[in-house]
């Protein structure tokens, strides 16, 4: 599960089947194992903060009433969360605030910070629920079927990025010609595969850029570039900047 908050700027998300643009002081939700991506607009900047979490952390294991009609439901599909709390939705001061102290506590890490961190997830689930941001949902089995095929292809670009990834090999995954394959990523996903598998490499790079010392050619090599121009070529058409400088700027 995961909740973003946009601090600054506009992006273009994709959840399922929904596309639209962030807005400063958006709250945006995002179901567990929901299909989503986040693309960068042109010209444009954006500033967020996330919060990723597994339900195990708040009690999906267990057998309660909370875990079998709330949790498990989420986990499912069967619920999902509305896209996006904007400033002047009910609850979003409550919501906002719990949302930022979560991210605190996980970032400051004090003692005993598990249990603080879990209250105020359950808390911030239980603002979710109480101001109907919650819905039941009820996907079709062509849906249930749309959603494995790009779940497949999602999850093995996420296991094989580093590798020599073709549109060939990605469509015989899913058992369609490369053209069928093109035209179902790009209505399912707002992007083409290309792009989605560049940008997928760009993330990992700028992790490595951020905590590692590798150097820009190695980090290139290891998020799957096979020559440093394209890597840095594409890396400043989406960050605007160099890798090297981009490190700079980090690490300051």
């Amino acid at each position: 599960m995961e909740i973003i908050y946009v601090h600054e700027g506009q992006a273009r998300f994709h959840i399922d089947t929904d596309y639209f643009n962030s807005e400063k002081g958006d709250i945006i939700l995002i179901r567990p194992n929901a299909l989503h991506s986040i693309h960068p607009i042109e010209h444009t900047y954006h500033y967020m903060d996330a919060i990723n979490f597994q339900l195990d952390l708040i009690g999906y294991s267990t057998k309660d009433f909370a875990a079998i009609h709330y949790l498990h439901p989420l986990y499912n599909g069967q619920l999902d969360f509305k896209r996006v709390i904007k400033p002047n939705q009910p609850g979003y001061t409550e919501i906002r605030q719990t949302l930022i102290n979560s991210m605190k506590i996980g970032y400051y890490r004090k003692t005993f910070f598990e249990l603080e961190l879990k209250s105020e997830l359950l808390k911030l689930l239980h603002l979710l629920f109480q101001y109907n941001y919650v819905y039941s949902s009820k996907q079709s089995i062509d849906g249930y079927r749309r959603e494995e095929k790009i779940r497949t292809i999602i999850d093995y670009i996420s296991e094989h990025y580093q590798e020599d990834l073709s549109i060939n090999l990605l469509a015989e995954l899913c058992g369609y010609s490369p053209t069928h394959f093109m035209n179902f990523f790009k209505k399912n996903l707002g992007v083409s595969c290309m792009d989605y598998l560049i940008h997928f490499r760009l993330r990992k790079a700028t992790e490595l850029l951020q905590h590692s010392t590798l150097s820009v050619l190695e980090i290139a090599s290891e998020v799957g570039f096979k020559n440093l121009s394209n890597f840095n070529r594409q890396f400043k058409k989406i960050y605007k900047t160099t890798p090297r400088k981009y490190r700079e700027e980090m690490e300051k």
